[in-house]
């Protein structure tokens, strides 16, 4: 194995994610009128153009007040590069991103 750019396996890394006036708009619209932060885990898979897909909601806090789904609308904003393996980008590793909503 080599070593330097582009050697050996890697991690997915964070592009981009939202920006906080995105998550706003995608608060849940009681929650953000009652003042309420939330947060949802969701999982999705890393597209080798570094989008996610096929995503879902692993959990969210507090739980049924619409922050599962404000997240998986979020997913749409971030970008990871892929994981590498012997320096090549591979497809479809599920990877669990947090999205935090304050008002």
């Amino acid at each position: 194995a080599g070593s330097g750019p582009g050697a050996g396996d890697g991690p997915p890394r964070l592009i981009q994610g939202p920006t906080k006036d995105q998550l706003r708009r995608l608060h849940p619209r009681e929650a953000f009128r009652q003042r309420l932060n939330g947060s949802a885990r969701i999982a999705c898979r890393i597209r080798l153009d570094s989008r996610l897909e096929n995503c879902r909601v692993v959990d969210e806090a507090p739980p049924g007040r619409g922050f599962g789904e404000a997240a998986l609308a979020a997913s749409g904003y971030f970008r990871f590069r892929p994981p590498t393996r012997d320096g090549r980008p591979v497809e479809g590793r599920e990877i669990t991103v947090g999205v935090e909503f304050m008002p």
